[in-house]
């Protein structure tokens, strides 16, 4: 077992022992009722101060395992997160505290993918130029409503696909692939949105409409960049029988490489990828066209390629992208013969962007570089991705095609980017998929203000099995909601007695049970069930008189991982050091959960036919449920009816025949 009674590696604030004198008055005050309001902006502003989550990936933690926690970043690309957002975000976050508390090293970073038509549709609707509304967007995501959820965040490893610094290593990956003679321009009959005035690649087109907006698609003849993705059909094809993903996801992808067989030939449903976009709001494509010498890579040295600022960025539907109209953007020289020259003004898809996020963040303080090699090694492949199945065939395929060709280029030492990908169900309203388009979305701001986000937290992995999802109403969360003062009102009756409670051997089993039971659960992403065990439990323990030391720091340990705060505040009430987020996961003792065994008589007019070994506390049901599957007693009861039952726990069953 691992002791996690130090802040850790990194360069933290040492709190100490939290002493009453350090705590908000607020706080003192919350012996008889728990204030969500306090103890979540209390804690909160702590794990600030001390940077607990921050993590130096520059540096191993000595005895602790490296995990990588990682979850699909959002796109802030619209007034904020919705409760689905927040659902997704819960649910990798418990897995990554859960795995703090396995003495794990872990890192579970969070940025924007900020680039995009998604972006740039939003902006066009509220008539902001999309470099303001995404600041503003960002901004609005991060502080009020990400740093409220109580995830883990690594605030420390933040990336934005829209900052220079990030979308120059973009640039940089399009001209390895360009070396590498796997990006090409070519003229090819593409997938044209009327709506969004860009092409599509085939897999953002779904039953002949654009996947962002539901324009039906049309075909156009145009010059486009494409990734030769083509070459990896067989080899993406083939690593999945080897890959720890959720099955839905690895099915759908088989089904999008499409491998057949005619005459003896084999051929794929899969196309190229078509990353050219005729967009404003993207990373330049870094390209120049020169007369003399044709299609000449910007030089690594002259990178980033920074996207213009312009007041008539709003798309054309010509063809051409917004840049084409900057003549001071276009007119260029060629590093090769130095004549004038022109630059490309497509700018490549957003999911190049986050083909590779994962990868910058480890190293998002490197300058020079785009990933460092032995941080790497260190951190990578993702122990543990979690997101929606809808991303499987566009930005799960892409990043692994892009992790190939890294590996096959030198720059990486596994070709498959994710160890574990689980996909995370959906939350309806109603029966309805909840999705900003149809307008159904529910903000999480209002019930983390009534009832504070560790309820919200507890109320949506409790909604139902988290890889199926669940339908979102305001009726059970009040439900949870007292749950939690439940727990806290334990904790204080405990602090209140004069005297601890021992436990019995009855009371040892419950608790064993609970904890193999939850511990089981969080690792196969059971969260329902977990919190339904963790309800029950409380049952037992409010039952009594006063619980035990044992049974309610297991029980505070155990509620950690889903609702951070209270868990935190409670941790300190009971006078353990800080953190109760750097403490070991309470394990189960195997043989404690086993019932008592005990050998009874089974009789038959009062005489002893045979025995059984039984639980001690087994039911008259149990009993003879199992004294029926016995030869000797079924021969003697296949003449005589039973009359009567006499059952003595732990003793004897005589049926009277």
């Amino acid at each position: 077992m691992c002791s996690f009674l130090s802040i850790g590696r990194t360069n933290h604030v040492s709190l100490g022992p939290v002493t009453p004198d350090r705590i908000d008055p607020a706080i003192r005050q919350l012996s008889e009722t728990y204030n969500h309001r306090s103890v979540e902006a209390h804690w909160q502003a702590i794990w600030q101060q001390t940077q607990i989550y921050d993590t130096d990936t520059a540096r191993a933690a000595p005895d602790q395992p490296p995990f990588y926690n990682l979850m699909m970043f959002p796109y802030p690309s619209a007034a904020g997160l919705h409760v689905g957002n927040v659902y997704a975000f819960t649910g990798a976050d418990i897995y990554g505290r859960f795995m703090a508390m396995q003495c794990k090293d872990v890192f579970e970073p969070m940025g924007f993918d900020a680039f995009g038509i998604h972006s740039e549709n939003f902006a066009i609707k509220q008539g902001i130029h999309p470099r303001q509304l995404t600041a503003q967007n960002v901004e609005r995501f991060r502080e009020t409503q990400l740093k409220w959820i109580g995830n883990r965040f690594a605030w420390n490893h933040e990336v934005n696909t829209t900052d220079p610094t990030y979308y120059k290593w973009t640039q940089w990956l399009f001209l390895q692939l360009f070396k590498a003679g796997l990006a090409e321009r070519k003229r090819a009959a593409v997938n044209w949105c009327p709506s969004c005035k860009t092409v599509l690649a085939d897999e953002q087109v779904a039953e002949g409409e654009c996947e962002r907006c539901g324009t039906k698609a049309t075909q156009r003849e145009l010059e486009q960049w494409f990734f030769k993705i083509t070459r990896y059909a067989q080899r993406l094809l083939d690593n999945l029988d080897n890959l720890d993903w959720s099955e839905r996801v690895k099915t759908i992808q088989r089904n999008w490489i499409g491998r057949s067989e005619t005459d003896g030939e084999v051929h794929y449903h899969l196309r190229d990828w078509l990353i050219s976009r005729q967009r404003y709001w993207g990373p330049p494509i870094p390209i120049i066209h020169c007369d003399t010498c044709g299609v000449v890579p910007v030089p690594e040295d002259q990178l980033p390629v920074e996207l213009p600022q312009t007041d008539n960025w709003l798309p054309q539907g010509t063809g051409n992208s917004p840049l084409a109209d900057i003549p001071e953007f276009v007119n260029t020289t060629c590093p090769c013969c130095g004549s004038k020259a022109r630059r490309e003004t497509d700018v490549s898809d957003n999911f190049l962007d986050s083909a590779w996020y994962f990868l910058r963040y480890p190293s998002s303080h490197c300058s020079d570089i785009p990933f460092d090699l032995e941080i790497t090694a260190h951190w990578l492949p993702v122990d543990m991705y979690i997101g929606g199945a809808e991303h499987s065939v566009l930005h799960l395929m892409y990043t692994r095609f892009i992790t190939m060709v890294l590996h096959d280029l030198g720059y990486l030492p596994f070709e498959e980017p994710f160890r574990r990908f689980r996909a995370h169900g959906l939350i309806t309203q109603n029966g309805v998929k909840m999705s900003k388009s149809k307008g159904n979305v529910v903000p999480p701001d209002q019930y983390i203000e009534a009832y504070g986000a560790d309820t919200l937290r507890v109320y949506l992995m409790f909604l139902g099995p988290y890889e199926q999802g669940g339908d979102f109403s305001d009726q059970g969360i009040t439900g949870v909601h007292r749950f939690l003062n439940r727990i806290w009102q334990l904790v204080m009756t405990y602090l209140a007695a004069e005297v601890s409670q021992s436990m019995d051997r009855e009371s040892q089993r419950q608790l064993h049970q609970t904890i193999h039971k939850v511990n089981t659960d969080i690792q196969e992403l059971k969260y329902n069930t977990a919190i339904a065990a963790l309800m029950s439990y409380l049952n037992h323990l409010e039952a009594k008189d006063t619980p035990a030391w044992e049974e309610v720091h297991a029980l505070v340990l155990m509620l950690a991982p889903f609702a951070p705060h209270i868990a935190e505040e409670l941790w300190h009430h009971l006078g353990e050091p800080y953190s109760v987020h750097q403490q070991p996961f309470p394990q189960a003792d195997l043989a404690q959960i086993q019932s008592e065994q005990v050998t009874i008589a089974v009789q038959i007019n009062g005489r002893t036919r045979t025995t059984l070994k039984l639980a001690i506390e087994a039911s008259e049901a149990e009993a003879t449920a199992q004294a029926m599957q016995s030869a000797i007693v079924q021969r003697y009861l296949k003449d005589g009816d039973i009359k009567r039952v006499i059952y003595v726990p732990g003793q004897v069953l005589n049926w009277v025949i």
